[in-house]
């Protein structure tokens, strides 16, 4: 008799457990997936927290490297000092000095004038040189201040086939004293498809 009952009790408690198991089942998958979404949530704002927190520290990283580079800047800064050239006591101050700028234009000009077209003639090529440096020197003296003396060079020579000098060579070599605070030189090339010409001017203070 009392196995009997403990087997009808035992087929009860199993009959109950099986109808109970779909409603534990479902509550069970129901609080799994409360947790789930819970841990995603938590998962999500840690990971907004993260990001924000990621691009604070970037950004305050890029402002500390461009205060850094700006006070770097700032030390590699030199003060501009102007020194006034001091002129040595021997040296000559003249009231007016050699209009440099305006005597090249000059020359520059005269020259495209005179030789433009020019064919080139070995041997006249000497007279020429002496009638330019003159016309040059009395060109230059209109401009020029008192108490410069004037020195004019010409070099004269036959351009290659494409209008340079090709494969000629030419050697120029001149002493003199000179004072870079008054003396100055002025030089200009002109060159077409016959020929080359360089004219130096010296101007020379003297007292």
């Amino acid at each position: 008799m009392d196995r009997s009952r403990e087997r009808k009790s035992s087929n009860t408690a199993i009959k109950e457990v099986s109808q109970r198991a779909p409603a534990l089942l479902h509550r069970t998958s129901r609080l799994a997936h409360s947790q789930t979404q819970g841990q995603s949530q938590a998962q999500s704002l840690f990971s907004l927290k993260g990001l924000v927190a990621a691009q604070k520290f970037s950004k305050g990283l890029r402002e500390r490297a461009a205060l850094k580079l700006a006070e770097r800047k700032a030390t590699m800064r030199k003060t501009t000092i102007i020194v006034q050239e001091q002129i040595p006591d021997g040296s000559a101050q003249p009231a007016e000095h050699f209009p440099y700028t305006v005597i090249s234009s000059m020359i520059q000009d005269f020259l495209s004038s005179r030789l433009e077209g020019l064919p080139y003639n070995a041997p006249c090529s000497g007279t020429l040189a002496k009638v330019l440096s003159e016309e040059v020197k009395n060109l230059v003296r209109t401009m020029c201040p008192a108490r410069y003396r004037l020195v004019c060079t010409v070099a004269l020579g036959q351009s290659g086939l494409d209008g340079q000098q090709g494969d000629r060579g030419l050697l120029l070599a001149s002493r003199c004293l000179w004072d870079p605070h008054t003396d100055t030189c002025v030089s200009h090339t002109f060159r077409n498809q016959e020929m080359f010409c360089t004219i130096d001017v010296f101007a020379v203070y003297f007292e």
